[in-house]
């Protein structure tokens, strides 16, 4: 049994379970800004209240298998994202404080709904960074960082940032587009209609960045040309679909939205596999010990399906559109 790839395909799992959950309330939250209606503010929230922070969940298991189960990768990323991971972990803090005060006081809460929303904001780019300074490629002397804290603003990085944040404003367009009404969905139909076209325009330049920046990039390119534009293809068609279906059936944009972010992953995936740091190390050569993957293999298959569990339940308890005077009424 290969226990270094099983566990890779678990870190990528929570990942992309993250970043699809937790990106749309990331982006409704970015759309607060936006929003100068502070009762639609308060539907807008409502929103996102039943599960935002039990999104969050799988980024915290992600960083867990990460440490667990390649300990050696661990060492060299966390120090060449510090800074971006420091900032992340500030702005998640501040979205969770102004989240809570802005139910406790009925005047100036407009101020913590800006707080909410540039927490937001900050966190989306800050993992985008992250993204585009691992395809970009960190430096690597051995088992050590050997580049600058300093390296991953750049200017791929930053683009990658950008087309990060205003995917998750696509995502929390998408999930107001299924979850509101009247007004506020309207609202959604014209984020939508704005932010789609400028996220797929940002994703194609990232595509043509990584290939330009990262000299493997392009030769994964030569060597899988047809796969890749398969997916390329694939990726255009989702997004046109999206466009038409803004204003249409209750559900299609986000889940199309969601589509979007899958095939992303794929393509993300299959460009740096088997690396763990890509380019650089291969998941086995920074593998732990077998009884550490075993370890965390047997807690993953214990814990996984109590946060599908919960996270079901949750979506289900709260499905449908966002009351009129909140879910507490």
């Amino acid at each position: 049994m290969d226990l270094p790839l099983l566990s890779a395909l678990f870190a990528a799992f929570a990942l992309s379970m993250y970043v699809m959950l937790d990106g749309f309330d990331l982006g409704v939250g970015a759309l607060l800004l936006f929003q100068s209606d502070e009762q639609l503010r308060d539907r807008m929230v409502d929103s996102v209240t039943p599960t935002w922070d039990g999104n969050e969940t799988w980024l915290i298991m992600a960083g867990v298998t990460l440490l667990a189960a390649f300990p050696m990768a661990y060492g060299i990323l966390l120090p060449a994202f510090y800074l971006p991971l420091i900032i992340m972990l500030l702005a998640l803090g501040l979205r969770g404080v102004s989240f809570e005060f802005r139910y406790q006081v009925d005047r100036r809460r407009r101020i913590w709904d800006f707080a909410f929303g540039f927490g937001s904001i900050i966190t989306a780019l800050m993992q985008g960074l992250i993204v585009g300074g691992l395809v970009a490629g960190v430096s690597v002397d051995g088992e050590h960082y050997a580049g600058s804290v300093f390296d991953v603003f750049q200017p791929f990085a930053i683009l990658s940032a950008l087309a990060m944040l205003c995917g998750y404003i696509v995502l929390g367009a998408g999930w107001l587009h299924l979850k509101a009404t009247f007004t506020l969905r309207t609202f959604a139909e014209k984020a939508l209609r704005l932010a789609t076209p400028i996220f797929i325009g940002l994703a194609v330049a990232v595509c043509a960045g990584a290939a330009y920046v990262q000299p493997s990039i392009r030769a994964i390119w030569m060597d899988h040309y047809p796969l890749l534009v398969a997916i390329a293809a694939l990726f255009l068609v989702v997004a046109a679909v999206l466009v038409r279906s803004i204003g249409g059936a209750d559900a299609r944009p986000f889940a199309l939205a969601i589509c979007l972010f899958v095939l992303g992953v794929i393509g993300l995936g299959y460009a740096i596999f088997p690396d763990i740091i890509p380019f650089h190390v291969s998941l086995w050569a920074a593998a732990s010990s077998p009884l550490s993957q075993i370890f965390l293999l047997v807690g993953a298959i214990v814990v996984t399906p109590v946060v599908l569990g919960y996270s079901a339940f949750a979506y289900r308890v709260f499905r449908g559109k966002i009351p009129d005077k909140g879910w507490e009424i």
